[in-house]
């Protein structure tokens, strides 16, 4: 019988965020595959593992992922884990997964931490629609394209950083973009520091050293208040009416037009039209 390939996710910081389920997974299989075998050796000591670990990194994760695949075929179950938090989430392990597919095994996910959804909750910005950006470009026409596409970006944004970089990618935040922005520094680990606006704040406060997630708001959340239910319903109609375009043409429109997000256009739109029914239902 062929076996199972595991993603498990493990700690981002604090080691007592292990779900018992991960644990129960990497004592259970025949073989654990891990991006840096040192730091996964730690946390497999802190919970008295046992079992053999494997290195699968970027640099040899082609070259690995058909032999894992051949052996899963042949019965074992692996387990596939990162550094720290969700693997394939800017790390290694999509190939693997993709041959695991391929040869028709079982992948199986083993949810819990992740630095991404950590940072959005903390940040005191809607998690309705967001975007992972991975890492900037670390120089060049590409990262300045980058924060140009950052800069158009109408969802919540989240992103990793390097501690070096953090300076820099910060000033360009400011130059760029200008929006609201979290920074989360070595989340759930003893120097844990979330500083809100950095921006606009001295850099003295983000210490330029451990893991770095940024959150930057997005643009429909500092949208105009002013507007009201009527005149976006009169806007509607004009442009439903005399233009003839599609309702979701016309929703952009009237976003773009009236500085609002699209879901509360699609909202008042649909308010409107209950109460256009109601009234039709109890008139004589």
């Amino acid at each position: 019988m062929a076996g199972t390939l595991f993603i498990v996710a493990t700690p981002i910081g604090n080691l007592e965020d292990f779900t018992f389920r991960a644990l129960r997974t990497l004592r259970e299989v025949d073989l654990i595959a891990a991006e840096d075998t040192r730091r996964t050796a730690k946390l497999l000591a802190h919970y008295q593992v046992h079992k053999p670990v494997i290195s699968l990194r970027e640099h040899n994760e082609a070259r690995e992922a058909p032999r894992l695949v051949a052996r899963m075929t042949a019965g074992e179950t692996i387990a596939l884990v990162t550094d720290a938090g969700t693997p394939t989430i800017a790390d290694p392990g999509a190939r693997l997964v993709r041959a695991a597919h391929a040869a028709g095994l079982r992948v199986v996910p083993i949810p819990g931490p992740s630095a991404v959804a950590a940072a959005l909750s903390v940040s005191g910005f809607s998690g309705d629609h967001f975007v992972f950006l991975g890492f900037p470009p670390a120089s060049g026409q590409s990262r300045q394209r980058w924060f140009d596409d950052l800069a158009n970006e109408q969802r919540v944004a989240v992103f990793f950083e390097a501690p070096h970089r953090v300076r820099r990618t910060l000033e360009d935040l400011n130059k760029s973009v200008k929006r609201p922005t979290v920074v989360a520094r070595e989340m759930t680990k003893v120097n844990e520091n979330v500083v809100n606006k950095p921006i606009n704040c001295k850099m003295a406060e983000i210490n330029e050293i451990g893991e770095i997630c940024i959150v930057v708001d997005s643009p429909h959340e500092h949208s105009n208040q002013n507007v009201t239910d009527e005149e976006v319903i009169a806007v509607f109609g004009r442009l439903i009416d005399n233009l003839e375009h599609d309702e979701e043409l016309v929703i952009r429109l009237i976003s773009l037009h009236l500085n609002l997000p699209p879901h509360r256009v699609r909202n008042i739109i649909k308010k409107a039209r209950i109460r256009a029914k109601q009234r039709a239902k109890s008139a004589p």
